[in-house]
């Protein structure tokens, strides 16, 4: 059966990623083991560890959830799961672009590589942090952003919104925010203003990686976070996910355009976390997921 496989981002990660993938799989375990000679450290001991506040830190967290996502979709896709269409959510994309042979497993960990360090130094320079707000649309929500340094990142539904910012700006709006009628504002557990303009620095780094890697023309398509179209020639590919790196997710977009694809999905990532957001946007959508060993365990082969 034909799916749109989506692939989830930074902030699905948890502690002990992969460590019984690894015990398990001869599959996961090449894949890490060559990794961490990729990285030049162990991002395995940090993966299996139970350090969440390690894990979560961008320049680990981007690397671990694309490592996984990858091996997941590497058991699965052999086992009448074929993706007819991919995307992912932000860092997903990656893991997307690997799971319809945009570039090899080994190209996309270095971009990931480089686009998490860059990240990271940018979030050493401003304090940032992220919010998803619920209950109020995009315009009031941008509205109330105007003259400061937060602004929508992710549009996930059409109610609920992802703000992104420095720490200072970030309280004072979500205050404002609360004043004006939203539901709720839920902090995210990730470490930095992803998707807005203080990300802006940690663009040269990764359009230099992307420029000069090799992309295939891939074998099915990818919708792009940053204008939810539809892709398949490379050099689009590369513009868009530099693109996206400061731009806002257009995640409500991108899932209407792939339910006009197909309407049976797969969540492939550590953590459950698209699929709610999937529902909210078309009840009609079927969705399934792949997150853990237990959800593998019949597909590997050790």
């Amino acid at each position: 059966m034909s799916n749109c496989f989506i692939f989830s981002g930074q902030g699905s990660h948890r502690p002990g990623m992969g460590l019984k993938l690894y015990q398990h799989s001869t599959l996961a375990t090449d894949k890490i083991d060559l990794s961490n000679e990729v990285l030049g450290y162990n991002i395995s001991d940090i993966m299996f560890d139970d350090n969440e506040a390690v894990l979560r830190q961008t320049n680990h967290a981007q690397v671990a959830i694309y490592i996984y996502s990858c091996i997941i979709f590497d058991i699965i896709k052999d086992n009448n799961h074929i993706p007819a269409v991919v995307a992912g959510h932000s860092l997903g994309e990656f893991s997307a672009l690997y799971a319809n042979n945009t570039y090899t497993f080994e190209t996309g960990l270095q971009i990931v590589n480089v686009r998490a360090k860059a990240m990271h130094k940018c979030e050493k320079n401003t304090e940032g942090k992220m919010s998803a707000v619920i209950g109020m649309n995009k315009e009031k929500i941008s509205d109330i952003c105007k003259g400061t340094d937060t602004q929508v990142a992710n549009i996930n539904s059409d109610q609920q919104i992802v703000i992104s910012g420095s720490a200072d700006s970030m309280q004072s709006v979500s205050e404002e925010l609360k004043t004006n009628g939203a539901k709720r504002i839920i902090s995210l557990p990730v470490s930095g203003a992803f998707h807005s303009k203080l990300m802006s620095n940690a663009k040269p780094a990764l359009k230099e990686i992307i420029s000069n890697a090799t992309f295939n023309e891939p074998h099915v398509p990818i919708v792009s976070n940053y204008d939810a179209t539809l892709r398949s020639n490379p050099d689009e590919i590369k513009k868009a996910l530099i693109e996206q790196i400061d731009n806002p997710v257009l995640w409500f977009d991108s899932v209407q355009r792939l339910g006009e694809i197909n309407n049976n999905f797969i969540e492939i990532g550590p953590k459950k976390v698209l699929s709610g957001i999937i529902k909210k946007i078309d009840e009609l959508f079927h969705i399934s997921n792949f997150n853990n060993y237990n959800d593998v365990e019949e597909y590997l082969h050790v």
